[in-house]
């Protein structure tokens, strides 16, 4: 289809990551945290917080689980800061989802525009596309999009892709109810398909991030975080999507499709229905 344009969302749909986002968001949210402001806090809750804030920014997880706990965290700029420096130490050991790098290049073969919208800091993506993880990706991609003064995912980034490309459609690709409603709320001005990516994640993965998330803690220097201390979670704590009310949630919040299944198949369910649209050949 000439003039296509698909809008991916970085963690979560290219990049099999998001078991480490919340756990990251967790121990940066902890470690800065005084001793004395944690007594309603739990890293479990945090996690759990997390993952039903997916889709929205480390700082704005912060600020908004501050504003439910007393503002128990007083410097959100400088532990934001911190799971930057965390998640993406960690997320180098995380791999993109089976079939994603391929398909991203049968596209923009095909000459479809493909772009990263994401709402972490450009300069942050930006480091990220010249690292060997992002140079798999970054090639076949016309942008890659994140925060900047002014210009946020969401609309900004619809009004970007439209007025660079003028595509006859936007595909917009994402696993969080929070995004699919950012669509629903701009469907009248652009031209979105919304794409739910139904991938869930099970609590040992979530345990698996929190060992990669303290193994990379090791490897930073003394002193890196205010309010150091040993963590243990407690699996039974934790609180993860089933896949079935992903899959209704999504759809509820206005999903023209789901994709869903496991981490082989959910790609080759994109890559069919991609081709059902006249995006691909067979």
């Amino acid at each position: 289809m000439p003039g296509a344009a698909i809008m991916w969302i970085r963690d979560g749909v290219l990049v099999n990551r998001m078991h480490l986002n919340p756990v990251a968001f967790a121990f940066a949210y902890w470690f800065f945290t005084p001793k004395e402001k944690r007594a309603r806090i739990s890293i479990e809750r945090l996690i759990n917080f997390g993952f039903t804030k997916s889709g929205f920014s480390c700082a704005d997880k912060m600020f908004l689980f501050n504003q439910e706990n007393d503002d128990a965290l007083s410097n959100v700029d400088a532990a934001a800061g911190f799971y930057n420096d965390l998640a993406t130490v960690a997320a180098e050991s995380c791999s993109y989802f089976d079939g994603a790098v391929e398909l991203l290049d049968d596209l923009h073969k095909a000459g479809v525009y493909s772009y990263i919208t994401s709402a972490v800091e450009q300069e942050v993506l930006d480091r990220w596309a010249q690292s060997p993880q992002g140079l798999l990706v970054s090639p076949k991609l016309m942008e890659i999009l994140g925060r900047r003064p002014n210009f946020f995912k969401g609309t900004d980034h619809f009004e970007y892709v439209t007025d660079t490309v003028k595509p006859d459609v936007i595909y917009y690709v994402a696993d969080a109810v929070s995004e699919l409603l950012t669509v629903l709320a701009n469907k009248e001005r652009f031209k979105i398909v919304s794409v739910g990516f139904s991938y869930c994640i099970d609590k040992p993965q979530v345990m698996e991030a929190v060992a990669l998330v303290k193994k990379t803690l090791a490897g930073f220097p003394a002193g890196a975080v205010p309010y150091f201390e040993e963590l243990d979670v407690d699996e039974s704590k934790l609180q993860v999507p089933q896949e079935y009310k992903l899959a209704d949630s999504l759809r509820g919040a206005g999903a023209d499709h789901v994709a869903g299944g496991d981490a082989h198949e959910i790609f080759s369910g994109l890559r069919r229905y991609f081709v059902e649209n006249g995006l691909l050949k067979q």
